[in-house]
């Protein structure tokens, strides 16, 4: 039985909103006389509204030119005698965007998916077209739309199908977040013959690393290793007596050191708090006499207190923070070469209801545009919770979809000084779902493109940034309890904690979705030197802070839902002794 709700759903996955009753109802009329689904006839509807109408929302009268022209052939060929479909024209599958090897299942609807969408796969009718000869595309290697650069060969329409909602939007390039001197910068490279160079680590992750073998007595090894580490640091800095057993009765106030657990499987909280020693041992930890505090599961610190009973800790005080120092002035003087800019974008880059990158075509033409030193990409690139990719409607390999992405940002700016740097995520479908994630790997070369793993530390030209595409900073807000004064920077705090327990992803247990390897953790997932620039995506607000000298970046995504999302953008100087960073996030 059709279903108005049901129609009401399917026109709102292709971003029509709008739908009256009147439109409602001959939409069941035409279902029920043509035997077909409400799936089927909103596909129908939207190839016939691209083809003829230019994307136009359903009224009475376009209902009735489509069932026209698409149902009354099939009437007619259904009332002239049927020949016996041969077992070749059984098996013909349309598909969509794809390239000769592709299409050659179905050749009459040719590469241009406004060509495929004069005559639908649902209708079943073949007309005869002849191409444009008077607008040819000269784009190389290109027969598509103007936006379907990106687009993947797929088994239905919809996948390439321009999103209405992100076509008609009206806050293109406001700026939401401003940090420094942004009003008054200018967006564009006042040197493009200058290049900047990128470095990774000697001894950063590589793309063929081993990983999942590490045995269930080297984790607890590296727990401890990082407990002894940071405690240490802590020490230090705030000149602490030395560290004695925290499961050992003690009377007398002392410092003992550990990581933050929780005594159930629950979320954690005031009364479920546990700290564990190096040595495994745990005793409570009774948080009600300190004044402030910020915890999480995995955290590392030291807490003066006293412990009577020996399985009691009360807490006077409790110390987490052991951040590095700043590393030395960059080798870069901008005084000669001007100010370097950065954009920063993070995924996913595409709306979840298509496949036509839309909003990363956008950014590939601010690039062209206003010709930044520096752009970082962090993925997922082809997410893996999208709703095309869960229902399998691409019909290439994700991995050969992933190179025509890569292809499309890196061919338009061939020409230009600007260096790009793809960071992967484990969220990418054609990548490993491991972290830290190994760097991507691709069949064709560019020169001017660094293929870095998630996370990473980047010297340019002596600026230091550490960058990750995983939402650490959404998985601690979840986990996090804290006791605050009214008013506090809760963003800031939470990223915080990346800096002073000097690793990207300082929580543990980790989230269910993240497949977590402590032994590359312990070695690529850790800080070595609090970085200039700190790039933490998240779904969370976008912000950009300084947290004692450290400028921390939230782009949030490129594309959220069904509509666009920001990017970042930075104007960094070196000039003396000092990094001075200008920056606004941006509506795309």
């Amino acid at each position: 039985m059709v279903k108005k709700e049901a129609l009401k759903e399917q026109f709102s996955y292709l971003g029509v909103c709008n739908v009256t009753e009147e439109v409602l109802d001959k939409c069941v009329e035409i279902c029920i006389s043509n035997s077909i689904d409400e799936e089927e006839l909103v596909e129908i509807w939207m190839a016939f509204s691209v083809s003829h109408l230019r994307g136009a929302d359903p009224t009475l009268d376009t209902l009735v030119q489509m069932e026209r022209k698409e149902f009354g052939k099939k009437q007619e060929q259904q009332s002239q005698p049927q020949q016996q479909p041969s077992r070749s024209q059984e098996n013909t599958l349309v598909i969509y965007l794809g390239k000769d090897s592709a299409t050659s299942a179905c050749p009459d609807l040719g590469d241009d998916i406004l060509e495929a969408y004069n005559s639908t796969p649902k209708a079943k009718s073949k007309i005869g077209r002849k191409k444009n000869e008077h607008t040819p595309d000269n784009r190389p290697g290109s027969g598509r739309s103007p936006r379907a650069i990106f687009s993947p060969a797929s088994f239905s329409p919809t996948v390439a199908t321009p999103s209405s909602k992100y076509r008609t939007r009206t806050n293109k390039g406001d700026a939401v977040c401003v940090f420094g001197e942004a009003q008054t910068t200018s967006w564009y490279s006042q040197n493009n013959t200058f290049k900047v160079h990128v470095q990774l680590p000697p001894s950063h992750l590589k793309s063929d690393a081993c990983y999942m073998f590490a045995q269930l007595r080297e984790v607890v090894q590296t727990l401890s290793e990082v407990i002894h580490h940071l405690s240490e640091e802590m020490i230090s800095k705030f000149s602490l007596e030395e560290l004695q057993p925290i499961n050992i009765p003690c009377q007398s106030q002392f410092a003992g050191a550990g990581r933050i657990c929780c005594d159930s499987n629950g979320r954690l909280n005031a009364k479920s708090l546990t700290l564990e020693c190096a040595e495994g041992k745990t005793v409570q930890l009774d948080v009600s006499q300190v004044e402030s505090y910020s915890l999480f599961p995995g955290q590392v610190v030291v807490v003066e207190g006293d412990n009577p009973m020996g399985n009691r800790l009360s807490a006077k005080q409790i110390h987490c923070d052991a951040s590095l120092p700043l590393p030395p002035k960059p080798s870069l003087s901008t005084k000669e070469t001007g100010p370097i800019q950065i954009v920063i974008a993070a995924g996913p880059f595409t709306q979840s209801d298509n496949m036509t990158f839309q909003p990363l075509e956008d950014l590939v033409e601010y690039i062209e545009d206003h010709k930044p030193h520096l752009v970082i990409l962090t993925g997922p690139f082809i997410d893996a919770s999208h709703p095309v990719v869960v229902q399998g409607m691409l019909a290439e390999t994700y991995s050969s979809f992933f190179e025509k992405i890569v292809d499309g940002i890196m061919e338009p700016l061939k020409k230009l000084n600007t260096h790009v740097v793809l960071i992967p995520s484990f969220r990418d479908v054609h990548h490993h779902s491991v972290y830290p994630v190994p760097p991507f790997m691709l069949r064709k070369h560019y020169t001017n493109l660094t293929l870095a793993p998630d996370p990473c530390i980047l010297n340019v030209d002596g600026l230091v940034i550490g960058a990750t595409s995983t939402d650490i900073l959404f998985h601690l807000g979840k986990e996090e309890i804290s006791q605050v004064r009214p008013g506090s920077d809760r963003l800031g705090r939470l990223a915080s904690h990346i800096l002073s327990q000097q690793a990207f992803y300082p929580l543990y247990p980790p989230v269910e979705e993240i497949n977590i390897d402590m032994e590359l953790w312990a070695k690529y997932g850790r800080l070595d030197v609090t970085p200039h620039i700190l790039i933490l995506p998240s779904d969370l607000r976008c912000f950009i802070k300084n947290l004692n000298g450290c400028i921390v970046v939230n782009p949030e995504r490129l594309a959220k839902g069904l509509i666009g999302g920001n990017f970042a953008r930075l104007q960094v100087s070196c000039i003396g002794e000092e990094v001075s960073v200008n920056g606004q996030i941006v509506k795309i």
